[in-house]
C-alpha cells in the first residue's frame, strides 16, 4: 500500500526503485559530483514518474535507449523540486545523467586544513533526513528501499567509502577508482560517500575502522572492543544481517555524533577521548542495524520508531557491557537533555509528541532527543508492564516480522496490540504516542551512582562545593549530570572552582565541556569565552553548537559575539550545521 510521505514529492504508486548502478567523478576543485545513474524500477512504469532533487543540474534522460522528456514543475522551500519524468510508459529502467551543486546541501567539502592531516582535503555526505536528493534524484522517502552499485572516480592519493561493500581500487589517469556493492536494499537516506586520505584497520572478523591516518592508532584503540558489541546485540535482537561492520571517523565538521549508514557507521572524531568512555554512542549506532536500517520508520513522522527503539538497544547493550547502575546513569543523562529540548520548544508544543504532523515543517528543524528518550521511556515502560521475557520474545518477533521493511507509528501500534494486548489495561497509549510532554507514570532511573551525583547537588544548594578528592573516580557521565542540574545562573566565583574541581581546563570531552560552559557563560564568567570558540572552531557537532550558540545570543553580555564568532568558523561546518545555527541567530535577531 502506498505510503503518503509530506516531505516527499515521488508517489509510490507509479512504482519503486528497486536497483540503482551509479558512476560516479568526484571534482574538489568545482565541489561537485557528476555522473550517471542508471535505475530499476519494481516494474513497467504507468505513465509519468516523479523524483525528488534539490539544485541537481539534470543533463539527460534515457530509457531503453530513447530520449525521455523531463521538467522541473514544482519547487518548495523544504522539499526541493520535483523531477517529472514525462513518458516513461512501460519502461523499467531508465538513466539520468546529472551534477550536483557546490552547495549540495548533503555534501560537506572540506579543505586540508580543516581535516586531521591538513595535507588533503576531504568530502562526507549526510544524507538523513532530506538531503540524499541534492546528491542524486531519488524517491527520498524512508519508504522506498533499493540496493546500489557503484564506480567511484577520485584524485589519487585519495580514495572513497560507501555505505557498501569496497570490491576494489585501481589507480588509473591520475585517479583511483573505488567499485562498491551493496546487496541490502536501503532507504535513500542511508546513502552515504567519503573521499580523502583513508587507511583501514581490521579490528575483528566483522569489523573495522577507517580513518585519516594521522588520528588511526587512536581510532582503533578507543574502538577496539566493537566486535564485542556485535556479539552482545545478536544475543538480545538475533542475526546481524549486514555481513560488515565498519568505522569511518570523520573530520570533526560532521554534525551529528554518529550516523548509521549499514556497514560504514560515520562517527565524529569527538568520540575519541582516550578512555573509551563514548562507546555508547557505537553501542547506538550499531543497534540501528536492527531498529532502523532494517525496520525503518515510513516517514520522519514516525522517527521515534528508529529512534527510540534504538536508544532502548544501546541501554539494554550497556546493561550487559557496563551493568545496570552505569546504564541507569546514561539514562538519565539523555532524560535531562530532553527535557530541556522540551523546554525550549514548550512543554505542550507539537514537537514534544512521539507522533505529529511535519507537514510543512523541515525534519532538521525540529531534531531533538524527544524521540530518543520519550521513545525509549515508552518502550520500557512497556517491557515492565509485561515483564522482560516476553518482552524480549516480541522484540525477536517485532524484528523478523518487518525486516527490511518501512512502518508507521499506526503499523507499530496495531502490532504492539495483537502481540501484547494486555499492554493497553495497563499504559495509555494515545497519551505516550500523540500527547505532548513527559508523562508522569515514565519510568524513574535509579542508580548508586546517581544518588552520589544528587547528594553533591544538594550539598551545592546549600553552599557546599564537591570535594575534588571524592569526585576524582566519578564516570564522566555523572559530571555531566552534575553539571546538567547545576542552576543555569551561579556565582563566577564558583565557575572557577568547578572547573579545578572537575579538571576542566584539560578534559577532551566535549559532552561534560558544553554543559560548564552552558552554566558559564549564563553566569558571566567572561574568562570562558577563549576556550568556548576553541570548541566551536574544531568541531561541526550539533549536540554542541547548538546549546553554545543558542547560550551566547540569550546572554546579554555575550550576544554580540555570536555573530562574528559564527563567521569566522562556519567554513569548516557542515551546510547541514550551517543552516541550523543561522536559523538560531536569526530567530535571536542577531
Amino acid at each position: 500500500m502506498p505510503i503518503s510521505d509530506p516531505h516527499s514529492f515521488s508517489d509510490t504508486a507509479q512504482g519503486r526503485i528497486q536497483h540503482i548502478r551509479f558512476d560516479l567523478d568526484l571534482d574538489f576543485g568545482t565541489k561537485t559530483v557528476r555522473g550517471t545513474a542508471d535505475y530499476r524500477l519494481e516494474g513497467a512504469a504507468p505513465g509519468s514518474l516523479y523524483l525528488d532533487v534539490r539544485d541537481v543540474e539534470i543533463r539527460r534522460i534515457t530509457a531503453h535507449g530513447r530520449e525521455l522528456a523531463w521538467r522541473i514543475d514544482e519547487k518548495d522551500a523544504i522539499r526541493g523540486q520535483r523531477l517529472h519524468i514525462d513518458n516513461v510508459d512501460g519502461a523499467s529502467e531508465l538513466t539520468i545523467e546529472f551534477a550536483t551543486a557546490p552547495t549540495a546541501t548533503a555534501l560537506g567539502w572540506l579543505d586540508a586544513a580543516h581535516t586531521a592531516g591538513g595535507k588533503h582535503p576531504f568530502m562526507l555526505s549526510q544524507c538523513q533526513s532530506l538531503h540524499a536528493r541534492s546528491i542524486f534524484p531519488c524517491q527520498d522517502t524512508p519508504s522506498v528501499r533499493f540496493t546500489y552499485e557503484a564506480v567511484v572516480r577520485v584524485p589519487a592519493p585519495l580514495t572513497a567509502a560507501m555505505s557498501a561493500d569496497r570490491l576494489g581500487i585501481e589507480e588509473k589517469d591520475g585517479h583511483n577508482v573505488c567499485r562498491f556493492s551493496m546487496p541490502q536494499a536501503i532507504p535513500s537516506y542511508l546513502f552515504a560517500i567519503a573521499a580523502g586520505n583513508i587507511a583501514f584497520r581490521k579490528l575483528g572478523p566483522r569489523s573495522g575502522v577507517f580513518a585519516e591516518p594521522e588520528v588511526l592508532d587512536e581510532a582503533a584503540w578507543e574502538f577496539a572492543e566493537t566486535e564485542k558489541l556485535i556479539d552482545a546485540t545478536e544475543k538480545l535482537f538475533g542475526p546481524y544481517l549486514w555481513e560488515t561492520f565498519n568505522i569511518l571517523i570523520l573530520p570533526p565538521s560532521f554534525p551529528y555524533g554518529g550516523m548509521e549508514n549499514p556497514r560504514l557507521v560515520f562517527l565524529t572524531p569527538t568520540l575519541i577521548v582516550g578512555d573509551r568512555s563514548m562507546v555508547s554512542v557505537v553501542a547506538h549506532e550499531l543497534a540501528h542495524s536492527w531498529t532502523g536500517n532494517l525496520v525503518t520508520n515510513a516517514t520522519w513522522e514516525d522517527f521515534w520508531l528508529n529512534e527510540g527503539w534504538t536508544v532502548y538497544a544501546e541501554r539494554r547493550l550497556l546493561e550487559v557491557l557496563e551493568g545496570e547502575p552505569y546504564a541507569q546513569l546514561h539514562g538519565a543523562v539523555r532524560r535531562e537533555g530532553m527535557l530541556e529540548d522540551m523546554r525550549i520548544f514548550g512543554m505542550d508544543s507539537a514537537p514534544t509528541r512521539l507522533k505529529f504532523s511535519q507537514k510543512d515543517m523541515d525534519p532538521d528543524d525540529v531534531f531533538s532527543m524527544v524521540p530518543y528518550e520519550k521513545g525509549c521511556s515508552f518502550l520500557s515502560l512497556v517491557e515492565e508492564k509485561v515483564g522482560r521475557e516476553r518482552f524480549d520474545v516480541f522484540i525477536r518477533r517485532y524484528i523478523e516480522t518487518f525486516k527490511f521493511r518501512s512502518l508507521t507509528t499506526e503499523d507499530f501500534l496495531q502490532f504492539l496490540t495483537k502481540e501484547l494486548p494486555e499492554v493497553e489495561n495497563h499504559i495509555d497509549l494515545h497519551t505516550w504516542i500523540y500527547g505532548p510532554g513527559f508523562p508522569d507514570d515514565a519510568l524513574v532511573p535509579r542508580s548508586p551512582l546517581l544518588d552520589d551525583v544528587y547528594a553533591r547537588l544538594n550539598d551545592y544548594r546549600l553552599g557546599v562545593l564537591p570535594d575534588k578528592a571524592k569526585v576524582e573516580s566519578w564516570r564522566p557521565q555523572q559530571v555531566e549530570v552534575f553539571l546538567k542540574n547545576l542552576p543555569r545562573h551561579i556565582p563566577v566565583e564558583d565557575c572557577a572552582r568547578l572547573e579545578d574541581i572537575f579538571g576542566l581546563a584539560t578534559s577532551r570531552n566535549r559532552n561534560i565541556l558544553t554543559e560548564f560552559y552552558v552554566v558559564a557563560i549564563n553566569s558571566g564568567y567572561e574568562k570562558i569565552l577563549q576556550p568556548v570558540e576553541a570548541l566551536v572552531s574544531t568541531v561541526g557537532r550539533m549536540l554542541y553548537l547548538k546549546p553554545l550558540y543558542r547560550t551566547l545570543v540569550e546572554t546579554a553580555w555575550s550576544r554580540q559575539l555570536a555573530r562574528p564568532m559564527f563567521e569566522r568558523h562556519k567554513r569548516s561546518y557542515h551546510p547541514i550545521a550551517v543552516g541550523v545555527i543561522e536559523k538560531i541567530l536569526v530567530n535571536a535577531g542577531v
